[in-house]
């Protein structure tokens, strides 16, 4: 992936991170864990946001 890519996607993983603190709330460390992982490139949009949704989707 990328450099340009990879940089873009740390600072909105931050832009991310900042906004949730402002709100008085945390991201658990599982939906950061997939977060990281979309920034590095390892993983797509689509793949990130599936992973997170079974978080919540349960069973």
């Amino acid at each position: 992936m990328p450099c340009e890519l990879t940089a873009e996607r740390a600072r909105s993983l931050t832009q991310a991170l900042v906004s949730v603190q402002a709100e008085g709330l945390t991201m658990g460390a599982d939906v950061e864990a997939i977060a990281e992982r979309w920034a590095r490139g390892e993983i797509s949009t689509v793949q990130m946001r599936e992973l997170v949704r079974r978080l919540y989707d349960g069973p």
